[in-house]
């Protein structure tokens, strides 16, 4: 009985992972494409990582709705010299930059929708 619910745990947690990759998320930009200068947010996180895929998701639907918006996404597992720039220790973790190219902000986890607008707005990345 204990195998089969292990297995059964596997099989719906394997399920789930693969249903979950279907939807759109951000697509992975190589930090040495990211604009130097302007007001951005950078999320470093892995697509093997599911708060990464869901905040990546948030992320995509934020970039439909207005494609300017400077969102982009590092794959700390392809780019790790970047992650190593930014420090980043956990993923996933938003860099929040200023038109200075200034760290104004880092937040560590997920952000809900309108906790991010709030932060995008405040630092002069989404208006």
């Amino acid at each position: 009985m204990k195998k089969t619910m292990i297995l059964l745990s596997m099989f719906l947690g394997l399920s789930f992972g693969a249903f979950a990759a279907d939807e759109e998320m951000l697509a992975a930009t190589p930090f040495a494409k990211i604009p130097a200068t302007g007001a951005k947010m950078i999320e470093f996180g892995a697509t093997s990582c599911r708060s990464c895929q869901e905040m990546d998701r948030l992320l995509y639907s934020l970039k439909q709705e207005n494609s300017a918006l400077p969102l982009y996404f590092v794959n700390v597992m392809k780019d790790r010299e970047a992650a190593a720039k930014f420090r980043i220790r956990m993923i996933p973790t938003q860099v929040f930059i200023d038109k200075t190219g200034k760290v104004v902000a880092t937040h560590i986890g997920l952000l809900n929708r309108e906790k991010l607008l709030q932060w995008l707005q405040k630092y002069g990345i989404a208006q």
